[in-house]
């Protein structure tokens, strides 16, 4: 059980206010809690009978937030819209997939199961702790969605608007059809093996017929399902193949486990031959796991349109004669006037038509600064509100946003991005038109040299040169190196990425977020000598109880200053600074122009980006602030030139500010001010002079490049549009997984030349005997088996090497084709 410390709320673990005393009895015990919400939930939580949750949760709640009166309204205003009550069932029911925020522990998912399924109406709830999706399957008829809402926010979390569209709901099926099939061949594989061992044993030591019968009729048993279920994907592809002139890798594999099943079941029910039920088996779950790998891939690779979606705002502040309402961001149209508070996103393109502020725009355009916004100016759906609240006049909603373009930017991008260039093309059809010519070449000899030997020495062909280890060769070495890459910190979303990496002469990094960490920190405190009663901490202690108040990044810088002092009559001046009392006297902290007024120029100041702090008497303290460099660019960006690759930086941040971070990192070529149609002109340009680019961004401006690029990375905190078209995504703060990556791609392209290598040695090599009768088909398939495990265990040998990749980081020569 998690308990709580003194002063701490029972339910979130926040401290208690000292002017609050509300409590409660759980468990039998006085349990204090901080707010009313927390004390209204808590209360929930025990008159439902659900107590255990306090017992067996891993992490403390989240604190309920203030404004959930209002977003339990605005759910009501959805109601009608059948467009959000999830996919309708045979019977009538809805399968509604909620993101529901604040889930951290599989306590969290009991609570929410067992107190939505209470609910009328309700059928069954499933929740996934990883994600935060909670799927329910409810009766339109019997409850509204808004009820559904207010279930989940009486428990204290927030569910959001659902946006998977029908493609991503129909994908997120097939994924699950895929893993179950994965499964069931899994276990089929276990129990098949268990019983070749006493099978092979016997025939090696000798065991009686009623034993063999048991223990072959048992996996007869366990095969039927693997084949029928796991193995239904090859068939359906060998007949769609044939059915359309295209016969593809699937028609050997199927043509082998029909006829190794077929034969093992004559021979079973004839008491005579041999039986192949557990390579049947072992090599449709090898088989389904390297497709199920590959699907996740692919599908991983599809989700722009849900990571724009997100980025969006779900509500809007409507406004209108009879005052204002809180509607759907999606039903916005032009002409809508909108209210937005201060930290929140603008719900969609506009016109400012009421106030100031400063607008975070980080995200879309790169820059760093807040820009500051008046009266008349513009601002685009999904940039930040940073200093005061605002009205603003809708002049482009949904599709016609700015946000929308960039989605279809980023789609023109994907579609003209270059093909990935693998293994060989031609290799596929070549060895399936050899084993079928194999085969029917030998089984037409036997047939007229010895008929009964016909079937057996065909069967010994098309076993022994199953593609099973062919197939593997690529799909295992992934699969193990996205799990080597997992352990350095990296995320594979393309497996061809691994070839492509080793092909990049020319490496291309945004920024902002990149290069640097994206906010602000204090690099020096320089103190007024004439003030000798201020001290360094005292002045750090006074800036960051003022910047509290402010949604600015720079106020980030001062979030670790925080020490018992408290500001109060905070007034935020948008694009100047906050002036406020802090015990008992006036501060002001900002540009030198708002804290010094006319005695800046006096005092020498300039606008070089230091936050000055003063008091009635003067200035006390300077903060200089700097975008710190990210860890391990400096040798990120020494170890790829030093492997001859070209480096360029390519921004939407200032001129002063980019020139800067070349001139650290020594990196000759950069450009500032860029947009995202921009950018992809400077990739574009590259790869048409032959250069094969290697694009690391963070932003969501940086999509429709990263996109494009040949290989594309993101770095941890990147924004989740930029993640769903990267091929490599880093989950460490250092850039160091930047050089792993082409370590380990260089490991992983050497691994699959060798299994394919061996793949092709041991099916050339077994086949003359297979052809010549001498190979029987048990012997055909025990090879083929050991030949798979072959291929698996060298594909795991990449884990192995993470100490060797991770001290040197020696990264390939490359091959620059500059023209």
């Amino acid at each position: 059980m998690t308990e709580t410390t003194d002063g701490t709320c029972f339910h979130c673990g926040e401290t208690i206010p000292g002017d609050t005393e509300l409590v409660l009895e759980i468990g039998g015990q006085m349990r204090a809690v901080c707010c009313s919400g927390c004390l209204a939930v808590a209360r929930l939580i025990h008159h439902s009978g659900l107590e255990n949750y306090y017992r067996f949760r891993q992490r403390l709640g989240s604190r309920i937030r203030p404004d959930v009166a209002a977003r339990q309204e605005a759910w009501k205003t959805v109601d009608d819209r059948m467009s959000l009550w999830g996919t309708l069932r045979a019977d009538g029911d809805r399968d509604l997939l909620l993101q529901t925020e604040g889930i951290r522990c599989a306590a969290c998912a009991w609570l929410i199961r067992s107190h939505l399924e209470r609910s009328r109406g309700v059928r069954a709830v499933q929740v996934d702790t990883a994600t935060g999706f909670t799927r329910i399957t409810w009766n339109p008829a019997q409850t509204r969605l808004s009820e559904i809402a207010a279930a989940l926010f009486g428990l204290g979390y927030t569910p959001h608007l659902p946006i998977a569209s029908e493609e991503e709901e129909g994908r997120r099926t097939v994924r699950h059809d895929s893993l179950k099939r994965v499964g069931v061949a899994g276990l089929g594989m276990m129990q098949g093996m268990m019983y070749a061992v006493g099978l092979y044993a016997g025939d090696a030591l000798g065991i009686s017929s009623a034993a063999k019968g048991f223990l072959t009729w048992v996996s007869l048993i366990v095969a039927l399902p693997v084949l029928l279920y796991s193995g239904r994907p090859f068939f359906t592809g060998a007949w769609n193949g044939l059915r359309n002139s295209r016969p593809g890798m699937d028609l050997p594999v199927a043509l082998a486990v029909a006829l190794a099943f077929s034969a093992s079941c004559v021979n079973f029910f004839r008491s005579q031959g041999e039986v192949w039920f557990d390579s049947v088996v072992m090599f449709i779950f090898f088989l389904s796991l390297g497709r199920h790998f590959e699907l996740v891939l692919r599908h991983r690779n599809l989700q722009a349109g849900s990571a724009l979606a997100r980025l969006m705002p779900e509500w809007a502040q409507r406004l209108s004669h009879s005052g204002s309402e809180t509607v759907p961001a999606a039903d916005l149209a032009l002409g809508d006037r909108v209210r937005v508070a201060i930290g929140e996103p603008f719900p969609a393109d506009g016109a400012l038509i009421s106030g100031t502020t400063e607008v975070n725009e980080a995200l879309l355009t790169g820059e760093s600064q807040p820009r500051l916004r008046r009266q008349g100016d513009s601002v685009v759906a999904g940039t930040v509100n940073l200093s005061q609240p605002v009205e603003m006049e809708v002049t482009a909603a949904g599709n016609e946003a700015t946000v929308s373009a960039l989605g279809r930017l980023l789609l023109t991008a994907q579609a003209r991005r270059p093909d990935a260039q693998g293994m060989p093309s031609w290799l596929v059809p070549v060895f399936i038109i050899a084993v079928l010519v194999a085969a029917s070449g030998t089984w037409w000899y036997w047939h007229l040299a010895q008929p009964e030997r016909a079937f057996p020495a065909m069967l010994a062909v098309l076993v022994a040169s199953c593609p099973c280890a062919l197939s593997l060769a690529l799909p295992a070495v992934y699969s193990a190196t996205c799990q080597r890459l997992m352990k350095a910190g990296i995320l594979l979303t393309r497996a061809d990425a691994l070839h492509d990496l080793l092909r990049v002469d020319t490496v291309v990094f945004d920024k902002t977020g990149t290069l640097t960490r994206g906010y602000p920190e204090i690099q020096r405190v320089r103190l007024n000598t004439d003030r000798p009663e201020v001290d360094q901490e005292a002045v750090l202690r006074i800036a960051a109880s003022l910047e509290a108040h402010s949604a600015h990044p720079l106020a980030r810088a001062f979030s670790a200053g925080m020490g018992g002092a408290h500001a109060r009559d905070v007034v935020v001046v948008p694009g100047s600074g906050l002036t406020g009392n802090v015990g008992g006297k006036i501060w002001r902290i900002g540009n030198p122009r708002f804290v010094l007024g006319d005695d800046a120029a006096g005092q020498g100041a300039v606008e070089n980006g230091a936050i000055w702090l003063a008091d009635e008497k003067g200035w006390c303290a300077v903060f200089e602030l700097t975008d710190a460099l990210r860890q391990g660019s400096r040798n990120a960006v020494r170890q790829l030139s030093s492997t001859g690759r070209d480096i360029h930086i390519c921004s939407g941040d200032a001129e002063q500010p980019v020139a800067a971070i070349a001139g650290l990192l020594g990196i000759g070529s950069w450009q500032s001010r860029l947009g995202a149609d921009e950018k992809l002109q400077v990739i574009r340009a590259l790869q048409q002079e032959g250069c094969t680019v290697l694009m690391i961004g963070d932003g969501v401006n940086d999509g429709p490049v990263l996109a494009a690029a040949d290989v594309s990375m993101t770095v941890k905190g990147a924004a989740e549009l930029a993640n769903s078209t990267a091929d490599f995504i880093l989950t460490t703060d250092s850039l160091a997984g930047v050089t792993q990556a082409f370590a380990i791609a260089r490991q992983a392209t050497r691994l699959v030349r060798q299994n394919l290598v061996w793949a092709l040695v041991y099916n050339a090599g077994v086949m003359p005997l297979a052809m010549s009768g001498t190979l029987k088909p048990w012997m055909a398939a025990l090879g083929m088996s050991l030949s798979s495990l072959l291929v698996v265990l060298n594909a795991a040998r990449i884990s192995r090497r993470a100490d060797e990749s991770s001290r040197h980081c020696a990264l390939p020569g490359a091959q620059t084709q500059h023209s």
